[in-house]
């Protein structure tokens, strides 16, 4: 395993150690585990040198059926910008050595022809990924990569008429990264992605080549949110009537993610509001919304406007009128616990109801 060892040591360096990567979609801030199925397709090569023992370098083309391919990721998701280590196996089968051509000696080559082969090629990979996420106000999060790091090549002896020989070898190997991934809930999602996968000259016994792999792949990740907000809070004491004028003055209610529908525990809080105001006389309602900082802020500026007036909705249908009701959007501008871009904090989704 000539240098493979410090070659994984400096991948998983290059994953891990930058320092301080889904917007509406987003898992947040913090480590996260993945893991991924794939469709290998392998590309020809050319393969160079000494294939039948004569110390002369010799040529052929090796064709290759499609494979398939496992692997592992541990990473950091800063928002925008995912890092990551990335360990994979893939595994094809060589079906055809085309165009063999024996060297003479004097520069010249010897066609032999072509011939069937059943060798089977594995590759290991260990790769340091870098990848940027577009954030936008929905569940699916497309994003762009490439990484760094090395490939293990090794090739098992087949029992055909021709094979190649056994053995392995270590190289450079880099990666484009193409894909989407969608929100399942706060720290699960499923991606799918398309990943080129090439690698520097690599000798397995006399015989090298560089090795071109595509990849078509799919996986779930599991996030730990680096931040912890504190927890949500208890709407009960602000759903039971309060004796105290003052008191009565100010209400909140509080919205699932991405989301102006009013929920049973919100109905009830507004329904106190109301009675308020009709116990208090007063002649102006004041309705202000917020969001979270999960999507655009212009997405967000929208959505809390929609909330204030889908609490507005609520208090006319309790006979209050639209003369007396002002509502206001703030969208991500004002939040009640502040946060990191991307993240989704219950708190922060909410219409502030206040009897001035």
């Amino acid at each position: 395993m000539r240098g493979l060892s410090r070659i994984v040591l400096g991948a998983l360096v290059l994953a891990g150690g930058a320092s301080p990567a889904f917007a509406d979609g987003d898992l947040g801030p913090g480590p996260y585990l993945g893991g991924y199925g794939a469709f290998v397709i392998p590309q020809s090569i050319d393969v160079e040198g000494d294939a039948d023992g004569d110390g002369i370098d010799d040529k052929a083309d090796i064709e290759f059926d499609n494979g398939w391919g496992v692997g592992a990721l541990l990473g950091y998701d800063y928002g925008a910008i995912r890092v990551e280590a990335d360990i994979g196996y893939r595994s094809f089968d060589a079906t055809d050595i085309k165009n063999l051509r024996l060297g003479d000696g004097a520069g010249g080559y010897t066609d032999v022809g072509d011939s069937a082969t059943d060798n089977n090629f594995g590759l290991l990979s260990v790769m340091g990924n870098v990848l940027y996420e577009y954030e936008n106000s929905s569940i699916f999060t497309p994003y762009v990569g490439a990484g760094l790091g090395a490939a293990w090549v090794f090739v098992n002896e087949g029992n055909g008429a021709v094979t190649i020989a056994s053995g392995d070898d270590v190289g450079f190997a880099y990666q484009g990264i193409v894909g989407a991934k969608v929100a399942i809930d706060d720290n699960l999602s499923a991606f799918a992605d398309y990943r080129y996968l090439g690698t520097s000259d690599i000798q397995v016994n006399e015989l090298h080549s560089s090795y071109a792999l595509q990849s078509v792949q799919a996986g779930l990740v599991y996030a730990f949110s680096a931040y912890d907000p504190p927890p949500a809070p208890v709407p009960a004491p602000e759903a039971a009537p309060v004796p105290d004028a003052a008191m009565a003055r100010s209400f909140m209610v509080f919205f699932d993610w991405n989301s102006a529908d009013v929920s049973s525990d919100a109905a009830a809080i507004i329904q106190d509001a109301a009675q308020s105001a009709m116990n208090l006389g007063v002649s102006r309602i004041e309705l202000t919304g917020h969001a979270d900082r999960s999507g655009s802020p212009a997405y967000n500026q929208a959505l809390s406007l929609r909330r204030a007036e889908a609490v507005k909705a609520k208090l006319l249908e309790l006979g209050l009128t639209s003369a007396e009701i002002v509502t206001l959007g703030k969208g991500e501008s004002a939040p009640l616990v502040p946060t990191p871009d991307g993240v989704r904090e219950p708190q922060n989704r909410r219409v502030e109801i206040v009897l001035p």
